[in-house]
């Protein structure tokens, strides 16, 4: 790898040829043309043009320094949270009650060898882990230090390799080390190299319980990471300056050839002006055929003309004019044979063929007499683009069905039509169900199969009657016309739905859609085309999500929800603005102890005038509109801080947080998930994220991202587990700790008896907890305990609580337990 300057040299030296290469050309034009020097066009510009890039350089050298110190403090802040977490636990499991005098053999000190081995392995961006105490005498020495495998080759077969035995000294002298042990948190600003190759040390006090430095995790990154990471910065600015650099030499030259372009254009016209009268009449009919004609009988022709209508010169000259018109145009020749004008016609060639014609003609005094000029192009192939471009702009390129600008005419002729015979016209908004699923799993070609397949199942349905066109995405419009009843479009409603359901084969794989029509009547729903598609569409809103295939007409109530949900937006977005949401908690019980061990986080809405509103009557509304991202991270915030304030009293205490897809996709998860952690103070295994199976189905994307907040210390669940779609075999391989079985499988469970016992025995079978939602029965609870599950929570327990009667409730739980409560019974729904 090249110093920094040293790359910024280089590139210094690229542009300095470019530059010379491209001046050189450059002028060797201007000398071609002119016979001047470029210096001498653009005196002013070209020296501008040298002053701005002298001062881009220099700045884009700082600019490329800049992102470096911005990238290495990032690395920075990672590695302190890092080391912070490792050296939170360090401090829990007793790090301060060893020394150099302790045995190897202190089931403390192997306990914590065997922890920090385990980190080593788990974070492979480690070469090497361990801590140091100080001695009276002021030396360090290891406390712990497992053995490492730096040259990666799966076994420990050096000296250097092996763990460091407790009390061996720490020789050398690193600043940053010694800043570790007066309580603050230090790293290398510049990897180090020895023979096992290339580090970034990282320092970080490990406290006491009265808050003074007992030691000191060191935590040595491989610096290959950190390395790339600075390079890909430095890049970057390079990359930035010379994009700068490129347009501004880019846009310099066409400056500079805009000036050359006018001085040669003078030039030029000075010279033609000397024979600008005798080129007159040649320029003004400057087409492909010249026919001069008088009195409707042709006189001359050129060469061209004769080659576009199959003629020789003899053969054209004293013709009548009317034998090159095609019949149908000879009406215009009538009207347009003593007017100088352009337009266009269709001519007739010698085999008898037809050809559109532009016709450009002008009257001139030629041998004593009054003569026509007429300039003819042959036209056929920009009819043939006109015609493609009309067809482009009106149908779709997928499809080929008629798009939405067709469609609006479409239906207003129909409309015009059926208003004369005193007919109906449905319009029936149709949209394809699973298509997302199926551009999720098999890619979007097969998914454009899948539409075109789908489209081509709904023609055939329809065959004649009607216009389908393509709405856009996975939605169709077909207009139906000549209805005399509203009987004859449900008919052709339930046809459509039967018609899906026989599998699509695309591929030679089966897929099963389902259709959701919407349908509104002309004149009874409206009498314009926007109106009529747009209530359709509204009837195909409020048909539910169950996955089968369904219709409905429109009615006049649903103008009023469409408004109620428009309403209900507006107000989300006041909402924020205005704190009026809060967050609820409910208690999750250990089932075996009866030990409050978590809370769930559930965010409710005091509206001012409604009063309290369910998260199901807003959640879906702030899905569909992107208000659920900062919703759900006012709830994160709010929850983190609130469960900080409680760790004093309850230090065993987590919170579970539910993530919305829009966020589980966000590249910026982890950033937003640490910037909360940090401005709440909330240690990071306290928080829990809750996610469904749902946004669990594509693994190869779901397992970096849950490996990403694995990292960072929270806890993850699978929340209504069992009413998803993941695959049992995947779900070893997710790094998941808790799965929360829907409350659909609670209830009732003498009905469901082989299904609860299989989740829980699933859950620990692959290593996680178990819990249970909606448990509101004592006999619910029991069988729960009976089949060894983890934990619940439920009205059995306790309903969602604000944070004031949440701590109100858990005094009361603690004072029970203290009192000698049965395990099993804390039905304290009430309490609150």
């Amino acid at each position: 790898m090249l110093p920094n300057a040293m790359e910024y040299i280089l590139f210094l030296f690229f542009i300095l040829l470019m530059v010379t290469f491209v001046q050189r050309q450059m002028n060797r034009l201007i000398q071609k043309k002119l016979h001047v020097s470029m210096f001498q066009i653009a005196q002013r510009l070209t020296s501008v043009f040298y002053m701005f890039i002298f001062f881009l350089l220099i700045v884009g050298f700082w600019y490329v320094q800049h992102l470096q110190k911005l990238e290495q403090k990032q690395y920075e802040q990672f590695a302190k949270h890092f080391t912070s977490v490792l050296a939170s636990q360090l401090l829990q499991m007793d790090h301060l009650l060893l020394n150099e005098k302790t045995s190897e053999k202190n089931e403390t000190y192997v306990r914590i060898l065997q922890m920090m081995t385990r980190w080593q392995h788990e974070h492979r961006e480690i070469l090497s882990i361990y801590t140091i105490k100080k001695r009276a005498d002021g030396k360090n020495y290891f406390v712990v230090a497992p053995e490492t495998d730096y040259n990666h080759n799966g076994k420990i077969d050096e000296k250097k390799e092996q763990h460091v035995p407790i009390g061996t000294l720490y020789s050398e002298r690193i600043p940053e080390l010694e800043r570790a042990f007066q309580g603050k948190f230090s790293m290398q600003k510049e990897p180090t190299s020895d023979a096992w190759g290339e580090s970034v040390s990282a320092f970080y006090p490990i406290m006491d319980t009265n808050g003074r430095v007992d030691g000191v995790l060191g935590v040595d990154f491989d610096a290959n990471e950190y390395n790339e990471r600075m390079e890909n910065e430095r890049n970057k600015g390079i990359a930035l300056t010379f994009l700068v650099f490129l347009i501004s030499y880019i846009l310099y030259l066409l400056l500079v050839y805009i000036r050359l372009e006018k001085l040669v254009f003078k030039k030029y016209r000075e010279e033609l002006e000397v024979s600008q009268q005798q080129f007159k009449l040649l320029s003004e009919v400057s087409m492909e055929g010249i026919i001069i004609h008088s009195q409707g009988v042709v006189l001359e022709v050129n060469e061209a003309a004769c080659r576009l209508f199959g003629y020789s010169a003899d053969e054209m000259v004293h013709m009548p004019i009317k034998e090159l018109v095609a019949p149908a145009s000879l009406q215009d020749l009538k009207r347009t044979i003593d007017e100088e004008d352009t337009y266009e016609m269709y001519l007739r060639k010698k085999d008898g063929s037809v050809f559109p014609a532009e016709i450009i003609r002008r009257e001139y005094e030629y041998g004593g007499k009054k003569v026509s000029v007429t300039a003819v192009r042959d036209i056929t192939e920009r009819k043939k683009q006109e015609e493609t471009m009309h067809y482009i702009a009106f149908h779709d390129d997928l499809t080929g069905l008629p798009n939405k600008e067709l469609l609006y005419r479409v239906l207003t002729e129909h409309m015009e039509m059926a208003r004369t015979k005193h007919e109906k016209v449905a319009v029936l908004f149709i949209e394809m169900k699973g298509l997302k699923i199926v551009n999720d799993l098999y890619g979007y070609s097969i998914g454009d199969q899948v539409l075109l397949a789908t489209a081509t199942q709904i023609r055939k349905v329809i065959g004649e009657e009607g216009v389908l066109g393509r709405w856009g995405g996975n939605e169709f419009v077909l207009v139906l016309s000549n209805m005399e009843k509203e009987e004859q479009v449900k008919e052709l409603a339930y046809q459509l739905m039967e018609g899906m359901e026989e599998p699509l084969i695309v591929n030679g794989q089966e897929f099963f859609m389902t259709l959701k029509i919407g349908i509104s009547l002309y004149p009874k729903d409206g009498t314009d085309s926007k109106t009529l598609i747009r209530k359709a569409d509204i009837a195909r809103h409020e048909l539910s999500k169950k996955a089968i295939s369904q219709f409905r007409f429109f009615e006049k109530q649903m103008n009023r929800t469409i408004h109620e949900k428009m309403q209900m937006e507006r107000e989300l977005r006041k909402a924020l603005e205005l704190e009026e949401f809060e967050v609820y908690y409910q208690p999750q019980i250990q089932l075996q102890t009866g030990k409050i061990v978590g809370m769930e986080a559930l965010i409710r809405w005091n509206h001012p005038e409604k009063g309290m509103i369910p998260p199901n009557k807003f959640i879906p509304i702030a899905e569909e509109t992107g208000l659920i991202i900062p919703i759900n991270e006012w709830v994160m915030e709010t929850a983190c801080r609130q469960t900080e304030e409680l760790l004093a009293q309850y230090p065993h205490l987590t919170v579970s947080v539910n993530l919305s897809p829009y966020e589980f996709e966000s590249r910026r998860l982890v950033q937003k998930i640490l910037k909360v952690l940090e401005k709440t103070k909330l240690p990071s295994h306290c928080l829990d994220v809750e996610i469904t199976e749902r946004m669990t189905m594509d693994t190869e994307k779901a397992i970096p991202i849950l490996k990403r907040l694995k990292s960072i210390g929270i806890t993850i669940s699978i929340d209504d587990f069992g009413t998803g779609y993941s695959s049992l075999s995947y779900l070893k391989k997710l790094p998941i700790d808790r799965l929360k079985i829907d409350r659909s499988f609670v209830q009732n469970i003498h009905e469901k008896e082989a299904i609860l016992p299989t989740i829980i025995s699933l859950g620990h079978n692959i290593g996680v907890k178990v819990l249970a939602e909606g448990v509101e029965t004592e006999q619910e609870a029991a069988y729960l305990i009976e089949n060894q599950c983890d934990e619940a929570q439920g009205y059995y327990y306790a309903r969602p609580l604000p944070y004031r009667e949440l701590t109100a409730f858990f005094a009361q739980h603690t004072t029970k337990r203290s009192e000698g409560m049965d395990n099993n019974g804390y039905h304290l729904e009430n309490s609150g």
